[in-house]
């Protein structure tokens, strides 16, 4: 991923809470000179790894395991018009926020295993009070549909391209048109990662 410096984002607790906050991730890889591409949420579970599942039907359910994959995690992101800007000589561009995880991925046939990871995540979009997972046979035998995986991470790389390369003055008027035009998850992103040094 092309990101000059300024742009770049090393600090490991911000990249988790990236993560956690947009899960929906897009995975890539190359498959007999074809591009393969399937949309789906990634998760870092209690044990400290990411996982995912999809349809056994999907061609990425069935890919070599020594293969390098690429998952983007993509969050906040909007256009910027030069009247967003305190100073003149402005011209226009997108501010967006980005997360890329490559590695490798590990099938989990361990029907046990597979069964509890699932249970996990749906216990953390459910939340406490939330929908169970039932252990009954008729949704495990649901497990013969899909397939889930570990993700072996060996890269990790972050771009938040948010203005870090405009002054103060600019950066809080851009918020403050964002927020006027009601683009507000990215004047809300900007505002959170401009309180610390990005």
């Amino acid at each position: 991923m092309y990101s000059p410096e300024i742009f770049k984002i090393t600090d490991e607790a911000r990249i988790e809470d990236f993560l956690q906050a947009y899960p929906f991730a897009t995975l890539v890889t190359e498959e007999e000179g074809r591009i393969e591409v399937t949309h789906l949420p990634i998760n870092r579970l209690s044990d400290g790894k990411f996982y995912g599942h999809l349809a056994k039907a999907n061609i990425h359910a069935n890919i070599e395991q020594n293969k390098e994959i690429c998952l983007i995690f993509q969050g906040p992101h909007a256009y910027i018009s030069p009247r967003f800007y305190a100073s003149a000589f402005q011209v226009p561009t997108w501010n967006y926020s980005a997360v890329h995880l490559y590695g490798k991925i590990a099938y989990i046939d361990d029907t046990q295993k597979a069964w509890s990871l699932i249970t996990e995540i749906t216990a953390y979009y459910e939340g406490e009070k939330g929908w169970k997972l039932p252990s009954e046979f008729r949704y495990q035998e649901l497990m013969e549909h899909f397939r889930v995986f570990e993700v072996d991470v060996t890269k990790i790389q972050a771009k938040f391209k948010i203005n870090q390369n405009k002054s103060q003055d600019d950066q809080k008027s851009v918020i403050k048109s964002l927020n006027a035009i009601n683009e507000k998850k990215m004047a809300e992103f900007m505002q959170m990662m401009g309180s610390q040094d990005v």
